[in-house]
């Protein structure tokens, strides 16, 4: 079809206008573009608690993904955990997130993000209870493969709805509340466990933790579906009503002649548009990056606990599996190291809104790639915390960055598809990262570090070659 060409389509008395090409195109000015339309229904109530959904929803995955690696020193003690088997609850979590990762990607550009989102937050909840409730380590590995199935599903939908509820000047600002609640999620499990594990147990530790699932289970039935996704699905009614929803939140009326163009998109889900010419190299190369980060970041999230456990200074030393808790102050090590990731997602928003994507994290992976390096040696202990806490900080901005990235790199129609699979590839580096920490950790932590430096090269790499600066980009289909 002729890309200038405006097509009217007239249901049950209702006349729907689809258009294709741009808004300078439109030869009526009451048909107008969603990005016009949130100009006009401004920054508001609507789009905050669109982001409070998002920073719940993400609280609630990373805080069920990080008490794993807090608790496992306890159930080792409970159960007398042997090292594989601890390596085989955290790689089957991350496994079944990467399946469902994928699977859940194309669901949710088929029939919507809100229904996805909705059924797996409550999936995750009455998961997360029954693994508190476990009463051997069987059950327990059963509910972490319905946790990490949850997850996957989750992310992979949420982080489109941060990219499709506001204006685009506003989108590294819903990354920002995504990692704000990320980081949450991470600093709240250690901060709960500083303050409470060695009082109620690890059971009450996973109900404590699991609790904003609930408000978020509020939010999701409550709001409506993205806009977007119901303009390019070939639902512009429900679109409009989703607009005036939110235009009402923010106390502004739309009038009533005003008609949203959308640009109706048939290949809803298509794995093979991921692959085509136009997105082939944004997915693989965002696959890559994404894949080496998550090996790190992840692998980090369990190496952590289990050095301070280990009592070790760098990675010379060859520490023993026993049954040994984390103390008060291997527990507020881990909240100081993850609270202080925070300042990456910042630091991240700040100059991916000033400067760009692509300079930033080039170098970030870069002086990732250097920090790694200096925990192959032991100058003493505070040293060896500082540098964990400083590669915590760029390992989160990297992160951060990237899930900046990812939704503005594709359009609507395989938007969460594609992030499906990127984040599929990510938490399948999750997999590796934290088996690798598992089985080699009490073989050889320095073999451990090796394998991070040289996944931090390729991530460099990664970035070198992907040359796409999106930050001038505004989402739209293509």
């Amino acid at each position: 079809m002729d890309e200038d060409e405006i097509k009217e389509i007239t249901t049950d008395g209702d006349t729907t206008i689809t258009k294709y090409g741009s808004t300078s195109q439109a030869t009526d000015e009451n048909l107008l573009e969603l990005n016009e339309i949130y100009e006009m229904i401004g920054l508001g109530p609507a789009q905050y608690l669109y982001w409070t959904l998002v920073a719940l929803v993400a609280y609630s995955d990373f805080a069920e993904l990080t008490v794993i690696a807090v608790i496992l020193p306890s159930l080792r003690c409970d159960w007398g955990l042997t090292a594989g088997f601890e390596a085989a609850i955290t790689v089957s979590m991350y496994g079944s997130y990467a399946v469902f990762a994928i699977m859940f990607g194309k669901v949710a550009d088929k029939y919507g993000r809100k229904t996805v989102i909705q059924w797996s937050t409550l999936l995750l909840l009455l998961a997360a209870i029954c693994g508190a409730l476990s009463p051997n380590k069987w059950v327990f590995l059963a509910t972490r493969l319905v946790t990490g199935a949850c997850i996957g599903i989750n992310l992979s939908c949420i982080v489109c709805y941060t990219a499709e509820f506001a204006e685009s000047k506003y989108r590294v600002f819903g990354v920002l509340v995504f990692s704000f609640g990320a980081s949450g999620g991470i600093g709240a499990v250690s901060g709960a466990a500083f303050l409470v594990l060695k009082n109620v147990g690890w059971h009450w530790l996973i109900i404590i933790v699991s609790l904003p699932a609930v408000p978020a289970l509020i939010l999701i039935l409550a709001l409506p579906e993205s806009p977007r996704f119901l303009c390019v699905s070939g639902q512009q009614d429900k679109a409009m009503k989703a607009v005036r929803t939110m235009a009402k939140l923010n106390r502004r009326k739309l009038q009533e002649k005003i008609k949203m163009a959308c640009f109706v998109d048939e290949e809803l889900g298509s794995y093979s548009k991921i692959l085509n010419k136009d997105n082939r190299k944004s997915t693989i190369a965002l696959s890559v990056m994404y894949f080496c980060n998550i090996f790190i970041g992840y692998g980090l999230i369990v190496w952590l606990p289990l050095m301070y456990s280990a009592n070790m200074c760098g990675a010379a030393q060859s520490p023993k599996h026993k049954c040994q808790s984390l103390t008060q102050d291997d527990l507020l090590k881990l909240t100081i190291a993850s609270g202080g990731s925070i300042l990456g997602a910042i630091a991240a928003v700040i100059l991916a809104q000033c400067i760009g994507r692509l300079i930033p994290i080039r170098v970030a992976s870069l002086i990732m790639s250097l920090l790694i390096a200096t925990l192959f040696v032991c100058v003493n202990e505070s040293f060896t915390f500082a540098t964990t806490i400083i590669a915590k900080i760029v390992g989160t901005f990297v992160n951060t960055t990237l899930w900046i990235m990812i939704p503005e790199s594709f359009p609507t129609c395989i938007r969460s598809t594609a992030t499906g699979i990127i984040n599929s590839c990510g938490k399948i580096g999750g997999v590796f990262g934290t088996a690798c920490v598992y089985l080699l950790f009490y073989v050889s932590p320095y073999s451990v570090v090796g394998i991070f430096l040289f996944f931090s090269f390729v991530g460099f790499v990664g970035t070198m070659v992907y040359d796409r600066e999106t930050k001038y980009e505004i989402l739209q289909e293509k």
